[in-house]
């Protein structure tokens, strides 16, 4: 039976000396984090953008008010202040980041130190 288990492909899955880049959870975390990085990294860019193209708009709909003589106004949009926020995204970065870590963390926690017997302490 030990020569059957050897050569069936879901007994790597069980081998707790497998790579941990194996895991599928470890590309999902390290792809939130790059995610979240690369967030961080273009923020300041990005506000300034969006709050030019959203200043461009309240523009464009401040004179098509002006011609139907609409006396509600709102604030241009600034970069500290847009009317599409960055927030939401990361996030959602930051919620599979950790849910991702919680599933690596409790696959790897299963698994036992390496060289020790899945079942060392289980009684026969």
């Amino acid at each position: 039976m030990s020569d059957r288990s050897n050569k069936n492909p879901q007994s790597a899955i069980r081998n707790p000396q497998f790579p941990i880049t194996d895991s599928p959870w470890f590309w999902v975390l390290v792809f939130s984090l790059m995610g979240l990085g690369a967030l961080v990294a273009i923020g300041g860019k990005y506000r300034e953008r969006q709050s030019r193209l959203e200043r461009q708009y309240q523009a464009r709909e401040r004179a098509r008010e002006n011609a139907l003589s609409d006396p509600a106004r709102r604030e241009y949009s600034s970069p500290e202040e847009t009317l599409i926020p960055l927030w939401p995204l990361a996030v959602l970065l930051i919620a599979v980041g950790v849910g991702a870590g919680v599933m690596l963390w409790r696959e790897y926690r299963g698994r036992g130190r390496p060289g020790s017997l899945p079942n060392a302490g289980a009684p026969p």
